[in-house]
């Protein structure tokens, strides 16, 4: 662990907003569906939304796995800390956003919400809305702030960690190649064995008391030709030659982007302190997570129902300015909120 770590520290606040941003392309996205058959839109813009896109959750599961075992805190201490950064404000995300519906169903607007009107709600259904909305969805159950699945999920980690340590620590590299073979093999999103994969793969490193960076580095030459066969196999059979194992290709494309990502960060933080554009963007990180998801909806839906007899062309262009419109919009949200809220909202992040 000792080869490379101010640059691993580096490399991973550097990640934070591009990550976040992935986030961004992939639900400005998988938000709404174009009526219709746009096939040239879907090939044009899966590089963005699903290669590049899907990407950003599971290189934050790795990047938490691999800080929650680096720690030397105990475990009560960690599960406290993680009480304060995650746990209150996936709560408090979510009450705002449950607010918001209340609002707007008093007002006279009628609230569905995973196909249940709020009018026949009890209250069992208003506590679940903090959890998974009333529907499991094949291990796929989201809360209310649909991209909070992964904070939910982070906290759920964080309680079994000393399980996963154990299977870090004595059955190694099988343990970490039989989630991969469970994630790889799981149909739909599996964001169960998605989880428990790349927060492993993280875990594993601290455990083991290895610096990724340096394993990453080493093999530079492998990890980035990997990232570049799998990426365009993952492109080519979901635009042009469709295969029976598309699914599967994709998902080694995302395993391969974790090092190449690495790598990259590496590449602009190596010769230089981080820029304060760097910094600020990265304390911004949370807040944009949290509140992307309801700007993209609004932006996608409104394009939608103004623009749905247009070109792929017009489609494609529609789709990144939303993305960047929703990205300036979140970023200006956390520019004007005041530093105490900002403080409560992130966790103490910002």
């Amino acid at each position: 662990m000792n080869e490379y770590p101010n640059q691993l520290s580096a490399a991973i606040t550097w990640l934070r907003f591009p990550l976040i941003f992935m986030v961004i392309t992939l639900h400005g996205y998988s938000v709404v569906q174009l009526p219709g058959n746009h096939s040239t839109f879907f090939h044009s813009v899966y590089p963005f939304a699903l290669w590049f896109g899907e990407t950003g959750v599971p290189v934050f599961f790795f990047i938490s796995g691999f800080l929650f075992f680096l720690s030397h805190k105990t475990y009560l201490e960690k599960i406290k800390a993680r009480c304060h950064s995650l746990l209150i404000p996936y709560i408090l995300w979510n009450a705002l956003l449950l607010f918001a519906y209340i609002v707007a169903f008093v007002v006279g607007n009628p609230q569905d919400i995973n196909g249940k009107n709020m009018s026949d709600f009890m209250w069992t259904d208003y506590l679940r809305l903090f959890w998974d909305r009333g529907s499991y969805d094949n291990g796929n159950f989201v809360p209310l702030l649909c991209p909070f699945w992964y904070i939910r999920n982070l906290l759920i980690l964080s309680l079994i960690s000393p399980m996963i340590y154990i299977m870090n620590r004595y059955l190694r590299e099988c343990y970490l190649l039989a989630v991969i073979i469970w994630w790889i093999l799981t149909p739909h999103n599996a964001f169960i064995p998605q989880s428990i994969l790349f927060f492993s793969l993280g875990a594993f490193f601290s455990i083991q008391d290895k610096n990724p960076l340096s394993l990453f580095i080493q093999h530079k030459t492998l990890f980035i030709s990997l990232c570049l066969l799998l990426a365009g196999a993952d492109i080519i059979t979901h635009t042009a030659f469709p295969t029976a194992i598309n699914l599967q290709i994709h998902r080694f494309a995302l395993i391969a982007n974790i090092p190449a990502l690495f790598l990259l960060a590496y590449h602009f933080t190596a010769k230089s302190t981080l820029s304060s554009v760097a910094s600020y963007l990265s304390n911004s990180a949370f807040i944009v997570f949290s509140i992307h998801y309801p700007i993209v909806v609004v932006l996608r839906k409104g394009c939608i129902q103004l623009f749905s007899s247009s070109s792929d062309f017009i489609q494609i262009i529609l789709y990144f300015v939303c993305i960047i419109i929703t990205t300036l919009i979140s970023l200006l949200f956390y520019q004007v909120l005041p530093t105490k809220i900002k403080n409560i909202l992130s966790g103490n992040r910002a």
